[in-house]
């Protein structure tokens, strides 16, 4: 089975400074604390002139739209997840976002190449034995806020008209 790393499309026009006021504190979004936020906040953020809200955003912190989010629950119905209003204080514009709480998956394999500084990922081999069942989730240790999703459910999110993300594929070795 294939698998790609899905992450929002930078070139885009895309909100930026998303949580300036502070609100959500991101370590905050996991399964054990999550109940400490409350079920809606509302975000402030910076919108460029000519911009869109993309489907998936995945800075600060992965936030889904509706319309992927509910993909996500055709595959993992027992996701955790809070709901955000991103709000654009100067112009009133404003868009719904959930925050799901992805299983973390320590797959990646021995095979990956790191670049020579820091921990970037140069190119991102995946462990298939360590993958597991997993249909959408976050490779453990990578650096970025991105998800990974198998074949089939990328192509459920692609048939119903995602916007504003790029799909990388991912190898998969032992």
């Amino acid at each position: 089975m294939k698998y790609f790393l899905m992450e929002t499309d930078e070139k885009n026009r895309i909100p930026y400074h998303i949580n300036k006021n502070h609100v959500l504190d991101i370590r905050w979004l996991t399964r054990e604390k999550i109940d400490r936020l409350p079920v809606w906040n509302v975000l402030e953020m910076d919108f460029p002139r000519e911009g869109f809200f993309p489907d998936l955003i995945c800075s600060p912190c992965i936030m889904m739209s509706e319309i992927f989010m509910k993909t996500v629950f055709m595959y993992e119905r027992n996701i955790v997840y809070r709901a955000v209003k991103l709000w654009d204080k100067n112009s009133g514009i404003n868009a719904s976002y959930f925050l799901p709480v992805l299983e973390e998956a320590d797959c990646i394999s021995k095979e990956t190449k790191f670049c020579s500084v820091g921990k970037r990922i140069q190119k991102l081999v995946l462990s298939r034995d360590k993958i597991g069942n997993r249909v959408v989730f976050r490779a453990e240790g990578m650096d970025e806020n991105c998800i990974v999703g198998r074949m089939d459910f990328v192509e459920s999110v692609l048939r119903r008209g995602i916007r504003g993300i790029v799909l990388k594929e991912v190898e998969i070795g032992i």
